[in-house]
Order: structure tokens, then sequence, then C-alpha cells
């Protein structure tokens, strides 16, 4: 995959030279089964691999069905292959067979994001081929349940929210810098409790969208090409989350506090316990539950970190080994 430089804090140039950039990696998809759905993709490398959501592939994904790709400026269905899915991440690979070299996307790097960072989301919001729309980085590290389809919903971590507008369909599509990077992979959108919803169980945008960041939907997809699926990093902890505020009432300090271990998880085979509040893993601060999870997942199956706690009034360090979540 083709990465490029930090997304840039002011703007880098025009809205209309960043989508130009941008718009010939971006496609439609179509996924037929039993039902049908449409959505969006990025093309990721040259020789045809795409990354989307799972629930835009969902309706094919049993192999009952058939998925197939539209590209920017035509009107050809190319037939798509599933490389594969993530569906506790809502990620999928796909490929499409094309005479010569695809218009691989350029990947920017979300780690640089701040929020007021401007960004431009492009897909195909109901079934609008190559839409663009304009907005900002509204929030990082956003915790979010999303609609999966026929009443279901995940639970979607870490994501950049923005205010640029995102409708079903946009799904799978490009959250792109002033640079005409992609940042993140638009995936679900925020509705008003109460709300009438589509069968996908979406409304249409309030100003209020998700996008997976790009630094993750990237080690996801390399795993997907590589071996077909992904893996997960696993510390065992199930946790709660120790407010400067609770910290003050309570003589802790403010972290995640662990509330459960899993036995035989890694994180209780190095010394950890039920009532430490970790602090930091690494050289990240760890200000919350969430934060914890986010923190583990942007490491691999096998690293060794370094979790930093405070136990009793007394900090102290592990060296935990991460293994593989199981389902």
């Amino acid at each position: 995959m083709v990465v490029g430089t930090d997304a840039p804090v002011g703007s880098a140039g025009s809205v209309a030279d960043a989508a130009a950039r941008a718009l010939p990696s971006v496609v439609t998809i179509k996924a037929r089964g039993q039902q049908g759905s449409t959505g969006s993709g990025v093309i990721v490398r040259p020789d045809g691999y795409i990354v989307t959501n799972a629930h835009v592939i969902a309706p094919a994904a049993n192999g009952a069905g058939e998925i197939v790709v539209i590209r920017y400026q035509d009107v050809t269905e190319i037939p798509a292959q599933l490389v594969g899915q993530d569906p506790k991440t809502d990620l999928a690979v796909i490929r499409i067979n094309a005479d010569g070299q695809l218009p691989a996307a350029t990947l920017g790097r979300s780690s640089s994001l701040r929020v007021g960072t401007p960004v431009i989301a492009i897909g195909a919001p109901l079934d609008l081929q190559g839409s663009v729309s304009t907005g900002i980085v509204s929030a990082l590290d956003r915790s979010q349940s999303e609609p999966t389809g026929g009443g279901g919903s995940s639970q979607l971590s870490g994501a950049i929210q923005t205010d640029a507008a995102i409708n079903p369909g946009s799904s799978g599509g490009a959250l792109v810098d002033g640079n005409g990077q992609v940042v993140g992979i638009n995936t679900a959108i925020a509705s008003v409790p109460g709300a009438p919803a589509g069968d996908d169980g979406q409304t249409g945008s309030i100003g209020v969208g998700f996008a997976i960041p790009i630094d993750y939907a990237r080690s996801i997809a390399d795993e997907i090409i590589q071996t077909g699926h992904a893996t997960h990093p696993y510390l065992g902890i199930s946790a709660a989350t120790v407010t400067k505020t609770d910290a003050a009432a309570t003589g802790r300090v403010p972290g995640a506090l662990i509330r459960e271990l899993d036995s035989s998880g890694p994180a209780a085979a190095a010394g950890l316990r039920v009532g430490d509040v970790v602090t930091k893993i690494d050289d990240v601060v760890v200000s919350g539950a969430n934060e914890l999870l986010e923190t583990a997942r942007r490491h691999h199956v096998g690293d060794r970190v370094t979790v930093r706690y405070q136990r009793a009034g007394r900090d102290a360090a592990a060296q935990v080994t991460l293994t593989e979540q199981k389902s």
C-alpha cells in the first residue's frame, strides 16, 4: 500500500484538488444476496485490492450472493472476490481483476489528525456515486454503537468523528485530508433518538459521522490480504474508568481500574490483579477503559508491552505479552 505524509493541520490546497486526487480510488460496491446492499470502497493496491466495511458486503458474505464493483465515472459492474472480513472491526477486503494498474489511494496517517483538521468524505451516499462532502475532524477516539442490519449492532471504538456529511451508501468510502490522502474509512452515522430508521438501522446525516482510523484499518487490511483473516491482541482485562473526580474521591489515580481478569490471560500471567489502576501502556497514557482497549489494539499479537499501574498507592510495572483474542 502507498503511505503518504502526516495529515496537514491547516489547508493544504483546494477541496477540488484533494477530491480530484482521491476520487479515482473510491468505488461503489453492490452486494446481492437474499437482501441487497450498496456501499463504497477504497482501492488500496494497484493490483485490485479494495478495503470496505464488513456490513457493506454482508448480504453476499456467505457465498450465496455476488459482489460487484463500479469504478469512478463508469457504469460497468466488475465482479469482485471476497478476500476476507473482520466483523469485529467492521472491515473487509475484496479484490477485482482489471486490465493494467488500478489507481490506488495514498494512505495518510490518522495518528497525526487533530480536532479541527479539515477532511473530505467521498463515497456513494444514497447510491449517488462519486459524491464529495466536506467538514472537519470533530473529535477523536470515539466509541459508538453501530447498526449491522437485521436489528443487530456492534461497538465501533477509537473512531474519528466528523461533521462531513455521511449517509447510507457512504459506508466503506474514504475520509481524506487536504492532500487527498485517506485518513479514515467512513463507517457509521449517529441518529437522533426516536427518529425513524431504514432497514440498515440508519437515518440520514445529522453532522455526526464516524470513520475507522486508517492506521488501524491498514493494519487489519494487510493481515486479511496476507492470511485471509485478522487477529486481535488481548490483555485479558475488563476495566472501568477512574476519572480525575473519582480519583480525588477514592485516593486512586486516573486510569483504567481492573474490575475482572481472565485468569488464563496475559495480564494475569504478568501479575496484575483486580483493583490495580492501569495508567500507561509503554509511553501512552491510559486515562480510562476505552483508552486501555484502544492502546492495546494498536499493537500486534505477540508484542511485549510495559503496563504501568498503581496498586495500594504504589506505582509498579509489568511486562505483558499480548495473545490472540479468541472469538
